[in-house]
């Protein structure tokens, strides 16, 4: 009967101890088994590079509890991250919403420190390198439902500096909590980790291009700009007045196509060596009437007036473009200075016929890259009998 008796008192003992234990971890214990993880939670950065300034936080989660008016969101940053200063300004947004893809809901006002109607309250810790955001008092953005998605963009981050080798990531913990108004009980929890991570740099040379392509044109084609059809073909190295009649205006032409990927485009040039010369040293003049019409004010075509004693009014040849956007070698003249039908005289300095202030394919219609030069004679019946000929060159130059 003793042993019996003693069993007993033991079995009692043990079972109040239990009990006192159990009733001592009770709390905990409640605590405990009532916190949840926070579902597909997430912190986006909207620049990984590290000492990045001005990064955007985009913080995401679904509730698993729902939370009620002055509850609290908690957002606990490693001390890498400083959020002194990080209040209400920094966030551009806070919405709640039922959908994933944050397509309805409520969109909420949130200010410095106090919660209120309408109103989440934001609090920065940084010492503790928190920013805890309490739901409003009522209204708008009071409660979380169970299962709807919370999004808060926080701007004004400044990313850490780099410490691990290059083209490894720097990473850092960041915990996301739900929890009630004072902050005594968590509701839901997660951790998520941010990379920081070096920027890769891609390199590639392109190699400047220009081409330029003389091309002949026939008689009988009509150039534009007003001028007149030509009456004479020409070639790529070649402009055969031939045999001319006085009081008779000749027309020629020149095709120009340029090619090249200059950032800031080109221009085309062109220059005589000297006036038309026969073997006796007679020449026809510079347009007009031997006193040359300059490139930044052509002017209409006019006859050579002809007058005895006077060998510079005998004949001339002049020159336009069908180039209306041109611009003078320095970047200045009137764009359209040569449109309809306008001459200026060549000289031994180079003038701008073509130009483009960018990249220029001068194939198919490409207008940028192409033009007609077009080159005009007439003599009166006082020009010296002679063959006459002279050189003009072009010059193509690239602004890249």
């Amino acid at each position: 009967m003793k042993m019996k008796f003693r069993r007993e008192v033991n079995l009692v003992l043990f079972s109040f101890l239990l009990a006192q234990v159990l009733m001592a971890l009770a709390p905990w214990l409640s605590a405990t088994a009532q916190a949840a993880n926070l579902k597909n939670a997430e912190i986006t950065l909207s620049d990984s590079r590290p000492s990045k300034t001005g990064v955007s936080h985009t913080v995401y989660f679904q509730a698993t509890t729902a939370l009620s008016a002055s509850e609290k969101i908690v957002i606990d940053y490693p001390s890498d991250f400083d959020v002194t200063g990080m209040g209400a300004a920094n966030v551009s947004s806070m919405k709640i919403s039922p959908n994933a893809d944050m397509s309805s809901g409520d969109t909420c006002t949130v200010a410095d420190d106090n919660n209120g109607a309408d109103q989440v309250g934001l609090v920065e810790d940084g010492t503790n390198d928190t920013l805890t955001f309490q739901l409003a008092t009522s209204g708008v953005g009071s409660t979380v439902p169970a299962d709807d998605y919370v999004e808060i963009v926080i701007t004004g981050f400044a990313n850490p500096a780099k410490t691990a080798a290059a083209g490894t990531a720097d990473t850092y913990l960041v915990s996301l909590s739900t929890t009630n108004s004072d902050g005594s009980t968590t509701h839901d929890s997660a951790t998520v980790r941010v990379a920081i991570i070096d920027a890769v740099t891609i390199s590639a040379t392109v190699q400047a291009t220009l081409s330029l392509e003389v091309v002949g044109v026939a008689s009988g084609v009509s150039v534009g700009n007003s001028y007149p059809t030509t009456s004479v073909t020409t070639t790529a190295t070649t402009v055969p007045f031939g045999i001319v009649n006085s009081s008779t205006v000749y027309t020629a032409a020149q095709q120009l196509k340029v090619s090249t990927n200059a950032t800031n485009g080109f221009y085309v040039a062109v220059k005589q060596d000297s006036n038309m010369t026969d073997a006796a040293s007679n020449d026809i003049d510079q347009f007009a009437d031997g006193t040359a019409v300059d490139n930044s004010s052509p002017t209409a075509w006019s006859s050579p007036s002809g007058t005895p004693g006077s060998e510079n009014t005998y004949g001339h040849l002049g020159y336009g473009t069908t180039d209306t956007t041109l611009t003078d070698l320095n970047g200045s003249g009137a764009t359209d200075r040569f449109a309809t039908n306008k001459f200026a005289a060549l000289t031994s300095t180079y003038e701008a016929v073509l130009s483009h202030t960018g990249p220029a394919a001068g194939t198919g219609t490409d207008t940028n890259g192409q033009a007609y030069v077009v080159y005009q004679l007439e003599i009166s019946g006082l020009q010296q009998a002679g063959i006459y000929s002279n050189t003009v060159t072009y010059l193509a130059t690239a602004k890249y």
